[in-house]
């Protein structure tokens, strides 16, 4: 297991590993190439890990969203071990407050909804082009606090139980 970047009072970028299975002992890897950030993807892909977008420092202002994507075959390399995919992965811009897995030999991002608007559903076969999906299914409630998986040729949005706020959509295996 990986956990990479975060916040402490400031965005990090660094890398810890664990094979311990009750997660209290952490390897410190060193950072990153990519810039300090929270919220981002981190999800295995096609031997790999991917590090997607997230929330942190941009060239062009001190902190906001990342519309960035970077990838490692050994991330216990440290910055050595990391590769810039793609600095403009999504076509609406940077993202924040989505959700990442693997389904059907691709990485997807389905972004959680804010106030009335629709959530935007991105794919990509190799972490380097993204597609915009066109999400037929989804209604206009508002989607948060939600879970992201990939299950029995399904990719499934589990709701978060204690949440008030609606969920009426369904990704098609299609």
């Amino acid at each position: 297991a990986y956990v990479v970047g975060g916040y402490n009072g400031d965005y990090l970028n660094e890398v810890y590993s664990t094979a311990d299975p009750t997660g209290s002992t952490w390897t410190p890897h060193g950072s990153g190439i990519f810039s300090p950030r929270a919220g981002a993807g981190v999800t295995p892909f096609l031997g790999k890990l991917w590090v997607i977008a997230g929330y942190g420092h941009t060239a062009v202002r001190k902190v906001g969203p990342l519309n960035d994507v970077f990838f490692s075959e050994d991330p216990t390399k440290g910055s050595g071990g990391w590769s810039l995919a793609t600095s403009a992965a999504f076509a609406t811009g940077s993202l924040w407050d989505f959700y990442t897995a693997v389904f059907r030999g691709q990485l997807w991002v389905i972004t959680e909804v804010q106030m009335s608007s629709y959530p935007e559903v991105y794919s990509s076969r190799d972490g380097v082009r993204w597609s915009r999906i066109i999400p037929l299914g989804f209604s206009a409630y508002r989607i948060r606090n939600y879970g992201l998986a990939s299950l029995g040729g399904l990719l499934w949005i589990l709701k978060d139980g204690d949440s008030s706020e609606g969920l009426s959509c369904q990704v098609s295996a299609d």
